[in-house]
């Protein structure tokens, strides 16, 4: 984050609740920036500064001339990510970002009530699935971001591109847990009956995406056995990402299946004892679409607002806050995607059956 942001946060507008989970990602993003050397631990060393300097300059966005304004942004977490990539562009392009946070199920929720009456310009949600949807409603603007022939190439739909990603993990409380897992499988186990809590998919966009994808690898029958003996088990399913790891952070339950895997590195960065495990036959790694309404309010303004998402500094930034960059370019805070074991499924074609993987999901286990 630049050194002096006094004029842009004045300037930036966040409309909606905060919850505590967002508190905490704040809280461990400073973490984060700390270790780094860019908060209190950074020290006196103008040479190190200088550098750093240096090094910000070298990828700075370059913003359009004559942009005015503001620009809407409707965002999934991670809040303070998006705050911070909000206010770099407030400073860069001289325009307002007003931010309507919450998750990802909240947000397409209130796009269809908007329906006749859009008042978004940007979009930035936590599952692939309801953005291609939209595209084939028609509801994306035909509109190629800057920087967008520089990142991975499975993270581009059909008007629509991941921002950055998480990783799905095993979230372990490690003075809660019995055991390390080292599979999904492992918490089926007796030493882990009741302490096990997964992420609601109706209303987490990645829960809903780790399900399809397994689907695709292993089919029904392989994933519904799987889930069977999960639930046979006493795994709960509650909430979106931020509130099971606040049940696991407690000491409620001992692991979250299918977290995602950034919240987890932030509040590790805060000082809690938990551990990111990654499942030894696969996981999936999701990428966090972003798009352009057809019917925005502020055409110009989302569009320079999306090219600097994807810019070097907006990449930047996502990685600093443990995302996976889009640009494999931009090194990440903790896991590649190269490094991922990933499931064997396709982005695009998860969307064709994920509600009705999801309706399978919750007559099975929710009803």
């Amino acid at each position: 984050m630049p050194a002096t942001l006094n004029e842009s946060t004045s300037r930036l507008r966040i409309i909606g609740a905060l919850t505590l989970t967002t508190a905490l990602l704040l809280t461990a993003c400073g973490s984060v920036e700390d270790t780094n050397g860019n908060g209190d631990n950074s020290g006196n060393n103008d040479d190190a500064g200088a550098a750093a300097d240096a090094a910000d300059s070298e990828i700075a966005w370059d913003a359009p001339e004559d942009l005015e304004g503001s620009v809407t942004l409707y965002a999934a977490n991670p809040q303070g990510l998006n705050e911070e990539l909000a206010e770099e562009f407030t400073e860069a392009a001289g325009v307002d970002v007003e931010i309507y946070g919450d998750t990802t199920g909240s947000i397409t929720a209130r796009l269809d009530a908007e329906w006749d009456n859009p008042q978004a310009d940007v979009v930035y949600i936590a599952s692939w699935g309801p953005a291609a949807a939209y595209a084939a409603e028609g509801r994306i603007a035909d509109y190629t971001p800057e920087f967008s022939d520089e990142i991975h190439e499975d993270w581009i739909g059909d008007g629509f591109y991941g921002r950055d990603g998480s990783a799905l993990a095993l979230t372990v409380n490690t003075n809660a847990t019995p055991s390390t897992p080292s599979d999904w499988e492992d918490l089926t186990d007796p030493e882990f009956e009741n302490l096990v809590l997964m992420p609601d998919p109706r209303e987490s966009g990645t829960a809903r995406d780790l399900i399809a994808a397994m689907v695709s690898s292993w089919g029904e029958e392989e994933t519904w056995e799987l889930f069977d003996a999960l639930f046979d088990n006493g795994m709960d399913v509650q909430g979106a990402n931020g509130p099971a790891l606040d049940a696991v952070t407690a000491g409620s339950y001992a692991v979250v299946l299918g977290g995602v895997d950034y919240s987890a590195y932030s509040a590790i960065d805060a000082g809690e004892a938990l551990e990111v495990v990654f499942a030894e036959s696969g996981t999936m790694v999701s990428p966090r679409p972003f798009f352009i309404l057809e019917d925005a309010p502020n055409p110009e303004n989302a569009e320079a607002l999306v090219d600097f998402f994807l810019s070097q500094q907006g990449q930047a930034t996502s990685a600093e806050h443990n995302m996976i960059p889009a640009q494999p370019e931009v090194p990440a805070q903790n896991v590649d995607y190269d490094d991922v074991n990933l499931l064997d499924y396709d982005l695009d074609a998860l969307e064709a059956d994920s509600e009705d993987i999801l309706d399978e999901f919750v007559s099975r286990y929710l009803s």
